[in-house]
């Protein structure tokens, strides 16, 4: 039974966060024993809380930020995919050239040359 919590990933994390507030306890008692006001060896305790959260909360962000993205791109999928512009297409003329009025007279030109109809 013991072997399976030192596998889990949790157990683990909570003891190391368990080790860590216990040395800085220890820091803490250290720094007002030599004359140290409370609230300044309270400072590293506070910071790290604060990092902590300000890292959950970036992550917050950056997961709705993905969100939005992803929800945008579907959106425009979708959109995209119900055909709203209507390019209108006549076999008579090439898709690939251009009506001009060129040396060879006024017609359908195709890199510079006329096709013939």
């Amino acid at each position: 039974m013991c072997r399976m919590k030192q596998q889990n990933a949790g157990y683990r994390l909570g003891l190391k966060t368990r080790q860590f507030l216990r040395w800085l306890n220890v820091q803490e008692t250290r720094l007002q024993q030599r004359g140290v006001p409370y609230w300044i060896t309270k400072l590293p305790l506070y910071l790290c809380i604060a990092t902590a959260v300000g890292l959950l909360i970036a992550g917050a962000l950056f997961a709705a930020l993905f969100l939005a993205l992803m929800i945008f791109m579907a959106w425009c999928l979708v959109t995209a995919t119900k055909g709203g512009i209507d390019i209108p297409y006549d076999d008579d003329e090439p898709v690939d050239g251009y009506n001009a009025t060129g040396p060879e007279g006024p017609g359908y030109y195709y890199s510079g040359r006329k096709i013939d109809d």
